[in-house]
């Protein structure tokens, strides 16, 4: 039988894509990673990775692995919570995932209130973008998701596994710093109008699942950030255009840092969707999932503007 410290060993690796940030997150020398993969490749008889100086990347026969190894570490972990559950009703630990397109700042107060509820239960918070919601979900990484685009992976509409309830409808606005080409163009913004500039798109976290929408054309150059924070410092000094969701956009159009532009022909996921894996739920889960609220007030604290609150609240 395959140790779980060397599923964890591969999993790091696969993730990091580098064995010395793989060593380096799990305390371990960068020569003890190589050895245990490279033993275990042995083993199987198969190439996991493929190697250069900089980089590593997966094998076909590695993804394989890699995706039941996700789910064989998850399953342990949740044998492992379940047992402890029996005894008080709540979960030792509770991993929720937050869509970086909701506001931010609503999960502090969350963590508060659960604290107080329970101090004793581990919390494990994660952002999450597009697809990658939906991965964290069916592979184990959360209990619960955030904001999850309305577009569910078939994985998971075919599994009695999982959950769902909307949030409601959110809306994005197409952006320019006042000094891009784009902000003197008239009228409507045709697709053929962007192609010429740099798109700014955020990386899908996605590690299994297709990689989701970003707003990127045929032969138009990417500008990749990892934050929305990230994408508008990009958007105020003018170096590329990108879709917001409009509870972020609204402050810096309000004070004329950026301009909204109309663009008819771009596709956006309009709403959210709250979503949990319902599979062996305890005190703590049901707990959240109350304290989270019906539709309507979901929608108003995690996918709208509040003037009260400073900017940082809402941005990731």
């Amino acid at each position: 039988m395959i140790p779980t410290e060397t599923l964890q060993i591969v999993r790091a690796v696969a993730h990091f894509r580098n064995f010395t940030a793989a060593a380096k997150h799990l305390h371990k020398v960068p020569s003890a990673i190589s050895y245990t993969v490279r033993k275990l490749e042995d083993r199987l008889g198969v190439q996991l990775f493929l190697r250069d100086s900089k980089r590593v990347e997966m094998t076909p026969a590695g993804e394989h692995f890699m995706e039941h190894t996700d789910k064989l570490l998850a399953s342990l972990e949740e044998l492992e919570n379940s047992t402890r559950q029996m005894a008080s009703g709540w979960e030792q630990e509770l991993r929720i995932a937050i869509d970086n397109v909701v506001n931010q700042g609503r999960v502090y107060d969350l963590i508060h209130d659960l604290q107080e509820v329970r101090p004793e239960t581990n919390l494990v918070i994660n952002t999450e973008v597009y697809n990658g919601s939906w991965d964290a979900l069916y592979h184990g990484r959360c209990q619960i998701v955030i904001g999850a685009p309305k577009d569910i992976p078939e994985n998971i509409k075919s599994s009695d596994r999982f959950a769902w309830r909307s949030m409601g409808n959110m809306s994005w606005d197409f952006v320019v710093a006042p000094g891009h080409p784009l902000a003197d163009v008239s009228g409507p913004l045709s697709l053929e109008d962007l192609r010429p500039y740099h798109s700014i798109c955020i990386q899908d976290t996605s590690r299994f699942f297709r990689q989701g929408y970003n707003l990127l054309l045929d032969n138009q150059q990417v500008l990749m950030m990892p934050s929305f924070r990230a994408t508008i410092e990009c958007l105020l000094r003018g170096l590329g255009a990108t879709i917001l969701p409009s509870h972020f956009a609204k402050p810096y159009i309000e004070q004329e840092l950026l301009i909204k532009k109309d663009v008819p022909d771009i596709y956006f996921n309009d709403s959210c969707l709250l979503a949990w894996n319902q599979e062996n739920m305890g005190a703590g889960l049901k707990w959240i999932l109350d304290w989270l609220g019906a539709e309507t007030w979901m929608n108003k604290v995690w996918l709208q503007y509040d003037a009260e609150k400073p900017i940082g609240y809402h941005i990731p």
